[in-house]
């Protein structure tokens, strides 16, 4: 009898957690603006949430004042030479952009619009972050490294590898994800061996390592500095408290403790590709690869709500949410994604 009473209850979560799927669905943006026809690769909100950096296919990189709807510039890499732009970012003052396009990175100024540098590398450049001022960026490489480069003084500080020993194996992984700290002291990086690590920028120590049950694909610091987030693909999204290194919450959409047996069943999983948070530190919002949005509460990473991000064409397949962030007050939030569309939503919180 209590197995069967186990197998009804299972079914109960299991139509709660179909019901609350079915909820999700496309809706109408409050605005839309076309920033790409072929679509793009990568982009990126500023800190102050008035631009968007769109890394265009075959085309010069742009970055788009979001409520005015225009161009303020456009950047590519090499002079009459326009390429696709796999990666941009920008540094946590804003004041700095950076654009990828294979293994060269161009630092621009974001006041100006000109360059500041062009920073090439022997292998190719996975995923970029930029410290204030653009003096130092954080580089995943395709030769399973991470590189910490002063671009002042024009050398690698340090190196980061992933060993294979929490996945068994006996070569280093790749490095997919990388971010650095608010205060420009310490660096996450996420990789292959389903580890999300936090290092010491000066000494170049690992200090933490979180453990998840895929390949982690995206990490990321809040703007205070006091959480990190990461996610693993086909798995749940995670926030760490800083320095104590404990979890937080679990970002989970289902009425099933992940962390179980149950968890494991596909229903449940997640891909995040994009993250963004709100100004006054109380709210995350995430996009993914399903056209789905997401928002969340910082404190305990309960749900809030999830909606559908139209396509751009209804025959078309689904669109992947490449950035996601709030408006400066905190009413509004912004996405851009893979087919070319930014758009603006309403956020309804307590």
């Amino acid at each position: 009898m209590a197995g069967i009473n186990h197998i009804k209850r299972l079914s109960q979560l299991l139509l709660t957690s179909a019901a609350l799927v079915a909820c999700t669905s496309e809706q109408p943006p409050l605005n839309e603006w076309q920033h790409s026809h072929l679509g793009s690769y990568a982009a990126a909100f500023s800190p102050d949430k008035r631009y968007v950096l769109v890394g265009d296919t075959d085309m010069p990189a742009k970055l788009w004042d979001i409520e005015a709807g225009k161009i303020q510039y456009s950047w590519q890499n090499l002079p009459n030479e326009a390429g696709t732009t796999t990666d941009v970012a920008f540094s946590g003052d804003g004041s700095v952009a950076a654009t990828c396009e294979s293994n060269t990175v161009v630092l621009w100024n974001v006041a100006d619009g000109k360059p500041i540098t062009r920073l090439q590398f022997p292998v190719t450049i996975k995923d970029v972050a930029v410290a204030d001022r653009g003096e130092y960026v954080l580089l995943a490489l395709q030769d399973r490294t991470a590189v910490y480069f002063d671009v002042i003084a024009n050398r690698v500080m340090q190196i980061f590898e992933h060993d294979g020993s929490p996945v068994n194996s006996p070569i280093k992984q790749l490095i997919n994800s990388v971010a650095i700290s608010p205060d420009g002291s310490k660096a996450l990086t996420g990789g292959d061996d389903q580890t999300a690590r936090l290092w010491d920028l000066s000494s170049g120590q690992q200090l933490q390592q979180w453990k998840h049950g895929s390949v982690v694909s995206l990490v990321s610091f809040n703007p205070q500095g006091d959480y990190v987030f990461t996610s693993a693909g086909n798995d749940q999204t995670r926030l760490w408290a800083l320095p104590s290194a404990k979890q937080i919450a679990v970002l989970n959409t289902s009425p099933i403790d992940v962390d179980t047996m149950w968890g494991d069943l596909p229903v449940f999983k997640t891909t995040t590709t994009a993250v963004g948070y709100s100004a006054d530190n109380r709210y995350i919002v995430t996009g993914h690869p399903n056209q789905e949005i997401c928002t969340w509460r910082a404190k305990d990473g309960e749900n809030l709500d999830c909606w559908q991000s139209p396509r751009r064409e209804s025959l078309k397949p689904g669109v992947v949410l490449q950035a996601v962030t709030f408006s400066a007050d905190g009413k509004m939030i912004y996405s851009e994604s893979g087919n070319g569309l930014a758009q603006k939503w309403p956020f309804n919180h307590d």
